[in-house]
């Protein structure tokens, strides 16, 4: 009779790692909640002015996330290559935003990738806890 093989349980992520790319989604999806605002208010400046600093902070917590994920997450490639990417398009979406507030067509790309980053943020944590 063979005996059956130990299961091995998920291997949890760092929790630094989790703390930041939680934070970096919790300033994705609360980007789509700025720019709601922005788009249906009369007070235009100011939640362009929170839409914006809000990215710049949320850019920050995705290089930080990077980071962590390069550190303790190493050993599992496709999340450090997802945290790395989600860096890399907050990035690309900061620079559309902000040359785009004068040309209609960078918006035009603009709304869509932040409907893409919603989901790689939301999937990241996802796929950490993953084995």
């Amino acid at each position: 009779m063979s005996t059956p093989e130990p299961t091995v349980a998920p291997a949890r992520p760092h929790p630094a790692f989790s703390a930041l790319v939680g934070l970096t989604t919790l300033g994705v999806l609360l980007q789509g909640l700025w720019a709601g605002l922005f788009l249906g208010t009369d007070d235009y400046g100011t939640w362009v002015s929170v839409h914006q600093h809000a990215g710049e902070a949320t850019i920050v917590l995705a290089l930080l996330s990077t980071v962590a994920a390069a550190v303790w997450m190493r050993h599992r490639r496709p999340v450090v290559i997802a945290t790395a990417a989600l860096f890399v398009l907050l990035l690309a979406e900061y620079f559309l935003g902000y040359f785009g507030d004068d040309t209609r067509g960078l918006i035009v790309v603009h709304v869509p990738l932040a409907m893409l980053l919603m989901a790689l943020a939301v999937y990241l944590p996802v796929m950490a806890r993953r084995s």
